[in-house]
């Protein structure tokens, strides 16, 4: 991790590396802001979207997640909801779309970086779109959690108190 003065990792008092955290990761402020306010905000999403577009590793585990956890899981829901068309059973084939690669979202905690609030219509995204969030560290120490409304356009944003290893879904194209 970087502590802001040297760009190397940092060693203990004898000489061994301390565990690197997520927690510990800081962005460059010039990356948290868009070019037409100095920063390279849209370069380092470009940057991160082609790692992440070019990494089959990445791409093949996100794939196991989506067809063994999340696919499951909203095919379930469906049926709970009497969506699963004529054939209620389960066993009836279901077609899903998803996001392939997936568009990850980097925000740096703790942080005075934020985005006002939004729905991702107004980004062009379609209505039948679910967003899945999966913290990548211990929200708690870095203070950034993901906020949204419980229904649309009510304006009672509030944080989604989701913890590192689970995933909450929402509609972020209305709420």
């Amino acid at each position: 991790y970087n502590d802001g003065t040297s760009g190397q990792d940092k060693k203990d008092s004898g000489d061994h590396e301390t565990e690197r955290k997520m927690e510990h990761f800081r962005i460059p402020p010039q990356s948290l802001s868009r070019s037409d306010f100095g920063g390279q905000l849209t370069e380092a999403q470009e940057a991160l979207s082609e790692c992440i577009a070019t990494d089959p590793h990445f791409l093949d585990t996100f794939d196991r997640l989506v067809m063994d956890v999340v696919l499951p899981w909203l095919k379930a829901r469906l049926l709970e909801c009497s969506m699963g068309g004529d054939n209620n059973d389960g066993d009836a084939p279901t077609t899903f779309y998803y996001q392939r690669p997936p568009t990850l979202r980097l925000q740096p905690g703790p942080s005075a970086a934020t985005v006002k609030p939004h729905s991702d219509s107004v980004y062009g995204h379609q209505d039948g779109e679910l967003n899945f969030w999966i913290p990548l560290m211990n929200n708690e120490l870095t203070g950034t959690y993901l906020w949204a409304e419980s229904l649309p356009g009510k304006g009672d944003y509030h944080p989604l108190k989701v913890q590192y290893g689970e995933m909450a879904s929402f509609h972020g194209t209305h709420c």
